[in-house]
C-alpha cells in the first residue's frame, strides 16, 4: 500500500477562483491513485471549508482522513503528518504540494516530496529550496512517479 497526501488549495483547488474549482487533471489523478493507494489530505485551511470544498467538488469520498489547521499545528510542522499516517514506512508515503511549507513539512518528517506548480502562483526554485524531491506541471505526471519512487507497504 502507498500513501499519498495532498494539499489542498493551490493543488487539489484553484483557491484563487470563485467556487473553488478542481485544477484540470486533479480528479482523474485522485480517481486513477485511489485505486491502489491510500489518500489523504493535509491543509493550513480549516476542516469545515476543507470539507465543504471537497464535498462540493466530488471527491470527498476519495480520502482515507484530513488533517487541517483545526487539528494539529500548521505546516511546515509533521504534526499533521504524524496524525495521519505516523506509523507507516516512510518510503511508501509521498507528499504533493505547492508551497515551501508542504516540502518542508514532507522533507523534515522524511518522506518523497514532489513539488506541483500546476497553479499560477506555485514557483519550481522556491520549492525545490524547501526540499522537493521533483518537480511536476501537470497532475498526470504524479502518477507515474508515485508508481516508481515509492515501496509500499505490502504488510498492510
Amino acid at each position: 500500500m502507498k500513501y499519498i497526501i495532498f494539499d489542498c488549495d493551490g493543488t487539489l483547488i484553484d483557491s484563487l477562483s470563485r467556487n473553488y474549482p478542481l485544477f484540470p487533471g486533479v480528479r482523474e489523478l485522485i480517481v486513477e491513485l485511489a485505486q491502489e493507494n491510500k489518500l489523504y489530505v493535509w491543509t493550513a485551511r480549516d476542516r469545515t471549508s476543507t470539507l465543504r470544498i471537497l464535498t462540493e467538488n466530488g471527491i470527498n469520498q476519495y480520502f482515507e482522513a484530513l488533517c487541517t489547521v483545526s487539528d494539529a499545528a500548521p505546516k511546515p510542522s509533521v504534526a499533521g503528518l504524524l496524525m495521519l499516517v505516523g506509523s507507516v514506512p516512510k518510503d511508501s508515503i509521498c507528499v504533493i504540494g505547492d508551497s515551501s511549507n508542504d516540502m518542508l513539512g514532507g522533507k523534515c518528517f522524511g518522506v518523497l516530496s514532489i513539488g506541483a506548480v500546476w497553479n499560477r502562483e506555485a514557483n519550481a526554485t522556491f520549492l525545490k529550496d524547501a526540499g522537493a524531491d521533483f518537480i511536476v506541471s501537470h497532475p498526470s505526471e504524479c502518477s507515474k512517479l508515485v508508481e516508481l519512487k515509492l515501496k509500499g507497504d505490502k504488510h498492510v
